[in-house]
């Protein structure tokens, strides 16, 4: 019996379109002799996410992403389609997240298992989360840096704008000589640098002894550290005896004394009393010179003519 060529056509058509098929399902990553079981989750936001896209557990591809729908006009919510292999068993306190699966930010699912002794059922939906990945997180460190930089790089313009302002042809000329004496300045220290390492070469004996003589009385003060000691004890203890010895009456004493003396010398000074009257007064050393005469005379003539003055008699 012949086949008819229509036939022919048919059954070559029909497994060229299931190759077809299961060759496109194969390169999409889908295991189309494995059971696959459906669940849902709800993002927020799927930047990154496609259809396609692998699911993993622990590293492992276990699934891909049926299908992404809005479940609002506004897109402020999406369904997420996801297929998973039905060995895969996910407890009702997991979580599916957005991470990024390599370096350049692709985008894929994880499903981060929980603890519980409960499974998620067919087409149950699971919870979402996002978690940034190094380069998310680089993003977000850097974008604080970047803000901080554009402001300072306009405070930076600003501050170049009152600089070109500030600086017309006279102040640069100013700048210019300000310089110019700066160098001067410096030139004038190098020489006196130059001189004063001269003068310390030249001198460096007289230095060297110095410095021996300061080591030698520095070397004397610490063997005679006793003595000095002793004699630091017996200052104080003479200053003791001294704060004892009611030194301050005995100067206010004194000072009274030397007083009533100036008072005294002053009024025979001025001839009062008669220490005053024999030392100003002319007449009464006359006087006394006259009877000091009168009686070296009388004394004189007592030892000649004692006869005169004395008289014997004998019964």
């Amino acid at each position: 019996m012949k086949i008819k060529t229509e036939y022919k056509i048919g059954v070559v058509g029909l497994v060229t379109i299931l190759v077809l098929y299961f060759g496109i399902m194969f390169l999409k990553g889908r295991d189309i002799f494995n059971v696959e079981t459906s669940y849902y989750t709800v993002f927020d936001d799927v930047s990154g996410l496609y259809k396609s896209n692998y699911i993993y557990l622990n590293g492992m591809k276990v699934g891909y992403i049926k299908d992404i729908t809005m479940i609002d006009q506004n897109a402020r919510k999406f369904l997420v389609w996801i297929a998973v292999t039905s060995d895969v068993k996910i407890p009702d306190d997991s979580k599916v997240a957005i991470f990024a699966s390599d370096m350049l930010g692709s985008k894929a699912l994880k499903i981060n298992m929980g603890m519980s002794r409960h499974n998620f059922n067919k087409k149950d939906t699971i919870g979402s989360a996002i978690e940034n990945g190094m380069l998310d997180q680089l993003a977000n460190n850097i974008t604080p840096i970047v803000v901080k930089l554009n402001s300072v790089m306009t405070s930076f313009d600003s501050l170049l704008v009152g600089v070109n302002r500030i600086m017309d042809h006279k102040t640069q000329e100013n700048i210019l000589l300000s310089m110019e004496s700066i160098k001067n300045t410096a030139v004038s220290l190098d020489h006196i640098t130059l001189n004063l390492d001269k003068i310390l070469d030249s001198e460096k004996n007289k230095i060297r002894t110095i410095l021996a003589n300061t080591e030698s009385i520095t070397s004397n003060l610490k063997d005679n550290n006793e003595a000095l000691t002793n004699a630091i004890n017996n200052f104080s203890d003479i200053s003791d005896t001294i704060a004892k010895a009611n030194l301050g009456k005995t100067i206010t004493e004194t000072n009274i004394s030397l007083k009533t003396l100036s008072n005294i010398l002053r009024a025979i000074e001025n001839g009062e009393g008669n220490a005053g009257l024999l030392i100003k007064d002319d007449k009464l050393y006359k006087n006394l010179e006259s009877s000091t005469k009168s009686l070296d005379a009388l004394i004189e003539d007592i030892k000649e003519n004692p006869k005169k003055y004395v008289k014997l008699s004998i019964f």
